[in-house]
């Protein structure tokens, strides 16, 4: 068994309530509307054309699908 010394250092708030949604998917939805950068130093084939004017690649964990000729 480990030894915690902190335990008998921190001690829980005085009228602390635990959030009634503590397990549970929060009520808001972010909505990415940019991601800056590409690293192509060890990403290899991962681009592909879907149609002439469609591409899609991955960024970090982000699927991207740009369209060239609106560029959104």
């Amino acid at each position: 068994m480990a030894v915690k010394p902190w335990l008998g250092a921190i001690k829980e708030p005085t009228g602390f309530k635990k959030p009634s949604r503590a397990n549970k998917a929060p009520l808001c939805k972010i909505d990415l509307q940019y991601c800056h950068g590409y690293r192509a130093k060890d990403c290899r084939n991962n681009l592909r054309y879907v149609t002439d004017d469609l591409i899609v690649y991955h960024a970090a964990a982000v699927g991207i699908v740009h369209d060239i000729k609106t560029n959104t």
